[in-house]
């Protein structure tokens, strides 16, 4: 709950789904594990239960299996013959949604299945530790902030390292969870997008949370050692994780404000088309890109085409400049009274169609 990237799940109600299926997926572990220890038939077909209604919450409950396969393997091998079934729906679902959404074969959602995965897992990885991240609190790259990173990894992995030598597997299953979760989303190269790493961290915050909890029981060293990692990630994650969530609310109150303003100054004659000038990139995808007009009866929204320029095609092109019209036809609208034209920089809306009779 505190790690930085999870503040965007936390704040951005259209990936309440990533909760969810975090949801599904330690419900379904906590009844496989009761299985394991009690035997009872009554969990396993529970899990089986959570497990096919999971496809209903999000495509990744394909990777369901794989997690609880690894939990059989690392933990409770005797189980391991009744997880193997659990594949088959798995692999139908994945034939059936490749047969109906094939792979796209362009823009941010292409997969890329080359070297680029791993470098797209050091980007995650980096992501979920923290300390690359505090260049969004204006800390910019130095021997300090990699040293963080550094030490973070060596506690993990020394830990990890220290438990497999001892012969205690759970550890594994932990980093494991992190890898098994994150795999199918490593080949979209160009969409790295703090939300995906909800339910990976998942396996980071039980496999840090573990470090702790045994290297408390080691003296004195082990609690230095455990301690000093804890208070470097909480040190790190809180405040981003804060400036994450404020920033989501800025942009909600920018939103606001800025479809508030429309309505009201457009009042007298709301079958108008409304033309917006000035607006920069992060408004348009953040806002006019998702057309929040139409919450307020608002269809007719168009953007004056030489502000096209500033909007980064993040998206296909032909759809972007759907959004804009040329001078010359809004300045036809609004002789006709058929526009209103209302400059939106700098946060203030104004009504400029005068400028444009």
């Amino acid at each position: 709950t505190v790690n930085n990237s999870t503040a965007f799940v936390f704040a951005w109600t259209a990936i309440y789904y990533e909760l969810l299926c975090a949801l599904f997926f330690l419900v379904g572990l906590w009844l496989l594990i009761r299985y394991a220890e009690t035997g009872e038939r009554r969990y396993y077909m529970a899990q089986w239960v959570t497990y096919l209604l999971a496809f209903g919450v999000l495509e990744l409950n394909v990777v369901y299996p794989a997690l609880a396969l690894a939990y059989g393997i690392c933990c409770a091998r005797h189980i391991i013959r009744k997880i193997v079934p659990m594949f088959i729906p798995a692999l139908a679902y994945t034939a059936l949604h490749l047969a109906i959404a094939p792979l796209m074969k362009s823009g941010p959602y292409r997969m890329f299945w080359d070297a680029s995965v791993f470098s797209t897992f050091w980007t995650y990885w980096k992501y979920a530790l923290g300390p690359s991240r505090l260049i969004y609190a204006h800390i910019y790259p130095s021997v300090y902030r990699s040293g963080l990173t550094v030490f973070l990894m060596a506690a993990l992995f020394g830990f990890l390292a220290w438990t497999l030598y001892k012969r205690q597997w759970l550890t594994a299953f932990f980093a494991a969870w992190f890898v098994i979760v994150l795999a199918p989303l490593l080949p979209l190269r160009d969409h790295i997008t703090d939300c995906y790493l909800t339910i990976p961290m998942l396996g980071l915050a039980m496999w840090g949370s573990y470090a702790f909890a045994l290297g408390w029981r080691l003296g004195i060293v082990g609690r230095v050692v455990a301690s000093a990692a804890l208070i470097a990630y909480l040190g790190v994650n809180i405040p981003i994780a804060r400036i994450n969530c404020v920033s989501f609310y800025d942009n909600s109150q920018e939103i606001h404000k800025l479809v508030d303003d429309v309505v009201k100054l457009s009042a007298a004659h709301p079958d108008r088309m409304i033309v917006l000038k000035g607006i920069g990139p992060e408004l348009f995808w953040d806002a006019i890109w998702n057309r929040p007009f139409r919450l307020v009866g608002r269809d007719q929204i168009a953007l004056i085409y030489e502000d096209g320029g500033r909007i980064i095609p993040l998206m296909e092109p032909d759809l972007v400049q759907n959004f804009f019209v040329r001078t010359a036809a809004v300045k036809e609208a609004v002789a006709q009274d058929h526009a209103y034209v209302f400059d939106v920089a700098g946060g203030n809306v104004r009504d400029v169609t005068a400028e444009y009779r």
